[in-house]
């Protein structure tokens, strides 16, 4: 039973560029250009943090003028430059770590559509930890399995990467059920992910040298454990995944992607997903 006895509220750091179609070359699905795929994602995000407390940060990385003026008009704080990805990226956990109100930091790539309901899923995570995550300890011999993971910093990763499937990368992980989906502990993240202000401040100096490089395989080697969390954070992903990593090698399986984003495209269109100031 979903008993949010701890609401949280969110503070979002969107970077977002459309100057570089992708950094790895892989292809953008659905024909998309990456403008395209920036409003999209963004106005999926945007829908989904509807009915709960927050506010969004865009740092804007060279952008085209549409984009700028989409921004421009909707209910955000834009910050713009010419940033780069390291630079982006210092800016946002600097932001992160200084803004003043909200418990739970999401920093969040420009390329990640999310379910209409990703943050009914993360709100029932964080606020009923205690009682998903809660492992007794089962004394010396196993101790790897000890921890009780109620008691870890969380930090969660939206989306849920097809190759991790794949036999030669497959390994041990311990699986929780939520309320309203499965969550399964992984070991590597992009640096798109949510976690609370404390455990940003107290990794601060993990996130900082991980910029150099823009190295997410630095940060995720330093902040996640795996059998051992002694000193390190409980990194999880929902089954099916609630957003996915827009490219065509990395989409997450089992969800009808292509619908949302018509969905998306249809409410705009009619005006019933406003986002312009008032």
């Amino acid at each position: 039973m979903m008993t949010m006895n701890n609401k949280p509220k969110f503070f979002v750091v969107f970077r977002a560029c459309d100057a570089i179609t992708s950094f790895n070359g892989s292809p953008r699905p659905f024909g998309l250009s990456k403008t395209e795929l920036v409003k999209i994602c963004f106005l999926s995000l945007y829908e989904s943090l509807l009915p709960y407390e927050h506010e969004i940060v865009v740092l804007g990385d060279k952008l085209s003028k549409d984009l700028e003026d989409f921004f421009l008009k909707s209910k955000v704080t834009l910050i713009q430059g010419n940033w780069g990805n390291e630079a982006s990226l210092q800016k946002a956990f600097d932001l992160g770590y200084s803004q003043p109100s909200a418990d739970w930091v999401y920093f969040c790539e420009d390329d990640y559509l999310h379910s209409k309901d990703a943050f009914h899923h993360i709100t029932d995570l964080i606020s009923n930890k205690k009682e998903i995550l809660y492992h007794k300890p089962r004394g010396f011999f196993q101790r790897p399995f000890s921890t009780d993971f109620s008691t870890l910093p969380l930090v969660i990763h939206p989306t849920d990467y097809p190759d991790r499937y794949l036999y030669f990368r497959r390994k041990k992980s311990f699986v929780f059920l939520g309320n309203t989906c499965h969550w399964r502990q992984i070991s590597n993240t992009t640096f798109t992910f949510l976690l609370e202000k404390e455990t940003l401040k107290r990794y601060f100096d993990t996130f900082n040298r991980s910029i150099k490089g823009a190295n997410d395989g630095y940060l995720s080697s330093k902040l996640y454990g795996q059998s051992f969390f002694y000193g390190k954070s409980l990194c999880l992903s929902p089954i099916p995944g609630i957003a996915s990593h827009m490219h065509i090698d990395t989409i997450s399986p089992l969800v009808k992607w292509k619908k949302r984003i018509d969905e998306i495209e249809k409410v705009q269109l009619l005006g019933n997903l406003s986002i312009e100031k008032s």
